[in-house]
């Protein structure tokens, strides 16, 4: 029998005129083509099973059919496990779904329009089936080479012989109207008794002639056996009515277009309006007989494809489709309009933000940075984000350096107080903040007491070219001349944000990070090297003799799942649609604050006051991107802020106006702050005097000399330790200690008793760590204990060594002086306690992918997705037409569990004119290009790609041939990269960049953009899989506590273990199919290699 396989030249690589798929079709009113390119007509009004898996072959699906009495297809079903798939006169419904529209993508289903027809494609780990129908009675079914033999049907047993298509299940041939009708299987209630009369139409040989003609108009080239699509000819003109019309073989001739469009042909346009017309299309929109079924859009104009063309409406060459606009209309790219936050902008419009403007150019933002202010903030008694947005979190008791820079004059530094704040080891406070300078030392404690060189000061207070005032009845003020501002917010707990001028760039270090705009090297110890977590990074930092800080990567909600649900409800308020905070989602993403409302809540004795800092430290991020959240606080249990006396509370607060000082001194509180801050003020027409009454101006005091009221409550000085009147008692700070203690020479011992040469005793005794600094001690307290001899310091192990033999430390290990380490490109020396390091040539990024969906970026950002499409993970194809494009690795995404979480099933790297898919655990490569260099090597548990491109290019990529990739680039050019790996600039904060250049506020939209096929239906928010799994989670956690434990206790002071830990338990709750222990042992290997 003739056969009319689909593998012409350029249809490779492409799903459906791949070679390693059997195809099967119908059309017209009888016409049937089987696996094996066996041909029959048969014009059966029942239900027929067209396609389907039988003896025992895995996984099972069927396909079935039914025509009506005119000939037309007018249901058809598609089976496939537990989803019932049912289209009928035009509508697609899914069982226990109902009515779905297109496009359709849900649980390894893909339902796309594709051209006039429909394509149904079944992408799960085991099976790959494509279902394609309509608009005219059409059906064809695609199945995976590996059920050859194991089909039945009306389209044969696909075993490659085409005479035994037609055999009955004892074994005897049949002729083809009976072996059809055996395929009937009845509705339920239903006996369809539908008799197949063989006739044998009278063939005319004109016809035969004018059928060959009416072939050639289709398609002169294509190389398709014509023999039997004449014949089915022949018999259409035979039925029609009047016979002989060429109208009357349409069904044949689509058919013969769409195999030779399959098999990679070219097709003419040879429709016209007396002959097979599709009828006129919509408006802009023009017909091919051949276009390419992925639409070309504004929001995705350079997507690939992987389908042979079709006919239908399409946007003419040189255009796309205008997918954003409400029309829908065809334009040149250069008219398409941009999208942000939802909104629709028009070519050439401009955006300005606080630190960049955008313009709409061909569909995506080109964007300018400004110079802008950096701030740094330390929140919810132990989170820090640095000044470039790097968040971590620590728990330690000391004083530490925030800020040092050759900015601020008379070598000034800021210092932060921690302190513990409740029982656990974890529960660490900020306590006080310090100011020092050659000129002031400025302490702000959280009893709202101000010193400077420890006398106690009245707000508001001047003192050179520094200014604190109070801004509302909860913040605090300082202003300087020299670009520092600080706002200190002191209920419902203290918390401290600290804003530079942009002329800080480059200039900072401490707790604050380096202000250098790039994310991955703010944890910058003082003795010069990049840790990797921030325990030891803040440990450096330390302005005193204290304890190291306490490593606490366990989740405190653990331990009583009643706070955890208290915490959970009362934190979600953050992420509920139609709450008091959704009108700032688009901007800023709750999740991190939502995380951290959690934390807060389980770890800090008093719940309320932390939840109620957390929800606004987000109402704060809000404002400072210009949104104001009014009334949030009473909309929230616990969080309204009570006004003493006459004052009123204000989300938008400010003293200037408001207070007896700024009419005496407008210059002391007429300080506008950097962001917004709510509190309680004075009413219009009223101000504050130093009572903290609301008064008319006429009963206001007035200022005199040297921050003196006219009248002052008095502070005393006994016996050189200050003393406050507090309710009628004399309370003092600083008890005198007697203590006697013997030290190892040459120590000596400090005391604390008044006799005492230094009143702070050892305090302030030497260590090596504080000569890495750089900084003088600041003592806030007296402690007695021993101190090393002048000119000597004290090394971690508490020995007394000369300066050069100070340690450096990196990672929890002490390294002798003179010793060098070589971290990923810089090589490091320890001289005097502190690391000078070299920056190598350019330094390789990584990306890596894996379990179930979790990504980490080039940059460091981690995120999650749960969609089941193609997607870019790396490419320079970034519509910066700096120079051509060289490479591209995408994934394609399947689903691994009952509720929906994907994994990645195949990689496929594109490099100039050369492909390479892995895929089932090997390897395939298409084409050539001469200027890439690659080579792949197998192992049992991986597949490497070595690729290399001289002068552009090195990449290594490690697949290992199920859930994990991970992809390592390093580039001689700074030209930019981006899909889902982010750009690989060193900044965290922009990772989420969509196709279309501007950076996303949520994963859902940033994932969404980087689809390959527009046709692919967008990710929804996943499902938690252990919520739904309660059962398996305590497994899980079980398992995924490896991670945790004595096994990588080595790596936990390098790469922080919490976020690998969590990955885990959601995939081991998530794979739900079988293959969990697989699921285990990715995530825990990805943090092995993370190591």
């Amino acid at each position: 029998s003739p056969t009319g396989n689909a593998t012409g030249p350029g249809a490779e690589g492409n799903l459906q005129s791949s070679p390693d798929k059997g195809w099967c079709s119908t059309w017209g009113a009888s016409h049937f083509s089987t696996f094996d390119y066996g041909a029959y007509d048969f014009s059966g009004t029942c239900n027929y099973v067209f396609a389907a898996t039988c003896k025992n072959a895995m996984p099972a699906f069927s396909v079935q059919l039914r025509r009506g009495p005119d000939g037309n297809i007018f249901r058809i079903i598609v089976e496939l496990g537990a989803s019932v798939i049912t289209v009928e006169n035009g509508t697609i419904s899914i069982k226990d779904v109902g009515v779905v529209s297109l496009p359709y993508t849900s649980n390894g289903l893909q339902m796309t329009p594709y051209g006039q027809s429909v394509q149904l494609a079944a992408k799960q780990l085991e099976l790959e089936l494509v279902v394609l129908w309509g608009p005219d009675p059409h059906l064809m079914v695609l199945v995976e080479r590996k059920y050859m033999g194991q089909m039945c049907g009306l389209c044969g047993n696909f075993d490659g012989n085409a005479d035994n298509d037609f055999m009955s299940e004892d074994g005897k041939l049949l002729e083809p109207h009976k072996f059809a009708a055996l395929q009937k299987l009845d509705d339920p209630n239903e006996i369809c008794t539908y008799e197949a009369i063989p006739s044998t139409p009278m063939l005319h040989a004109k016809d035969a002639q004018t059928c060959a003609q009416l072939l050639a108009l289709v398609s002169p080239e294509c190389d398709v056996p014509k023999k039997l699509l004449v014949h089915s000819c022949q018999v259409d003109m035979v039925a029609c009515n009047p016979p002989g019309q060429p109208n009357c073989s349409c069904a044949t001739l689509s058919e013969f277009s769409r195999r030779c469009s399959m098999a990679g042909q070219p097709v003419s346009r040879w429709r016209g309006p007396g002959l097979c017309s599709l009828g006129s299309c919509p408006a802009s929109l023009e017909y091919q007989e051949c276009g390419v079924v992925c639409t070309r859009t504004c929001s995705n104009p350079r997507h690939s494809c992987p389908s042979s063309c079709t006919f239908g409406c399409f946007c003419p060459e040189g255009t796309v489709l205008d997918n954003l606009s409400t029309n829908h209309t065809c334009v040149p790219l250069s008219q398409c309009p941009c999208m942000l936050n939802g909104v629709v902008y028009s070519p050439g419009e401009v955006t300005a933000a606080t630190c960049q403007t955008c313009q709409c150019t061909t569909g995506h933002w080109t964007c300018m940075e400004k110079p802008c202010p950096g701030t740094c903030s330390l929140e919810g008694g132990s989170f820090v984000t640095t000044f470039d947005t790097r968040p971590y979190r620590f728990h330690g008791t000391c004083t530490y350096i925030l800020l040092q820079s050759p900015q601020l004059p008379d070598e000034g530094t800021l210092m932060a107080v921690y302190d513990k704040s409740g029982y656990s080891h974890s529960e660490t406070s900020l306590t006080a903040v310090i100011y020092m300078s050659q000129k002031d030392k400025i302490v702000i404690s959280e009893d709202e007491v101000i010193t400077n060189h420890g006398d106690t000061k009245w707000l508001p207070y001047k003192t050179g070219n520094i200014t604190i005032f109070r801004q509302t009845s909860t913040h605090l003020q300082m202003a300087t001349t020299f670009g520092l501002e600080l706002v200190v917010q002191l209920r419902p707990i203290f918390q401290l944000y600290i804003t530079v001028g942009s002329q800080f760039q480059g200039q900072t270090r401490g707790l604050c990070g380096n202000f250098n705009g790039d994310t991955t090297d703010d944890f910058m110890t003082s003795m010069g090297i990049d840790e990797g977590t921030a325990t030891p990074f803040v440990d450096s930092w330390r302005a005193g003799n204290c304890p190291a800080a306490l490593e606490r990567e366990t989740d405190p909600c653990s331990m009583s799942q009643l706070n955890k649900v208290c915490a959970e409800t009362h934190c979600s308020e953050l992420l509920r649609k139609g709450g008091a905070f959704e009108k700032c989602h688009t901007t800023v993403n709750p999740t991190p604050f939502y995380k951290r409302c959690i934390y807060q809540a389980c770890n800090y004795e008093e719940t309320f006051p932390h939840i109620c800092a957390a929800l606004g430290t987000y109402a704060q991020a809000c404002a400072s991107q210009g949104i104001l959240l009014w009334g949030w606080r009473s909309s929230v249990d616990n969080c309204t802020v009570p006004c003493t006396g006459n004052r009123t509370f204000s989300y938008n607060s400010q003293a200037c106006g408001r207070t007896c000082l700024s009419l005496s001194d407008h210059e002391a509180e007429c300080h506008p702050s950097a962001m917004p801050v709510d509190g309680c003020n004075c009413p219009e027409g009223t101000y504050l005097d130093h009572r903290g009454e609301c008064v008319r101006k006429a009963q206001c005091p007035c200022l005199l000399d040297s921050s003196k009221f006219l009248p002052s409550d008095q502070s005393t000085m006994i016996n050189g330790v200050i003393c406050y009147c507090v309710n009628g008692r004399l309370s003092c700070s600083g008890q005198p200690q007697n203590l006697l203690a013997s030290c190892p020479a040459p120590k000596t011992f400090q005391s604390c008793d008044q006799s005492a040469e230094d009143k702070f005793g050892a305090a302030c005794a030497p260590t090596c760590q504080m000569l890495a600094t750089g900084t003088a001690c600041v003592p806030t307290k007296c402690e007695p204990g021993c101190a090393c001899a002048e000119g000597l310091y004290e090394d971690p192990s508490g020995e007394c060594v000369p300066p050069e033999q100070c340690p450096c430390d990196f990672a929890g290990v002490s390294y002798p002086g003179g010793a060098k380490l070589h971290t990923d490109c810089k090589i490091c020396t320890c001289s005097q306690g502190r690391w000078a390091c070299q920056q190598g040539a350019h330094c390789p990024s990584t990306c890596v992918l894996y379990g179930e969906g979790h990504m980490v970026t080039f940059d460091g950002q981690r995120f999650m997705f749960d969609g089941n499409c193609e997607y870019t993970l790396a490419t320079d194809d970034c519509g910066t037409n700096s120079s051509q494009p060289i490479f591209k690795v995408l994934t394609e995404n399947i689903i691994c569990g009952k509720l929906g979480v994907t994994c990645s099933r195949a990689i496929k790297t594109t490099l100039g004119g050369l492909s390479i898919t892995m895929a089932d655990g090997s390897y395939v490569v298409h084409g050539e290009d001469s200027h890439v260099h690659f080579q792949v090597q197998l192992s049992a548990l991986s597949l490497v790609l070595d690729v290399d491109i001289p002068g552009r290019l090195n990449m290594t990529l490690i697949w290992n041939k199920h859930m994990s990739v991970s992809i390592k680039i390093s580039r001689s050019s700074e030209d930019a990269l981006c899909g889902l790996c982010g750009n690989a600039n060193g900044n965290m904060k922009d990772d989420f960049e969509t196709r279309s250049r501007y950076v996303a506020s949520s994963e859902l939209e940033f994932v969404n953009s980087w689809k390959e096929s527009p046709l692919c239906g967008d990710m929804r928010a996943a499902v938690e899989p252990c919520s739904l799994n309660a059962f398996r989670r305590s497994w899980a956690e079980r398992k995924c506590s490896i991670i945790n434990g004595q096994t990588f206790a080595a790596c936990h002071s390098k790469v922080y273990h919490l976020p690998y830990y969590e990955a885990c338990v959601h995939d081991a709750c998530g794979c739900d199919t079988g293959g969990d222990c697989e699921c285990l042992c990715d995530a825990v290997a990805a943090y092995a290699k993370a190591c």
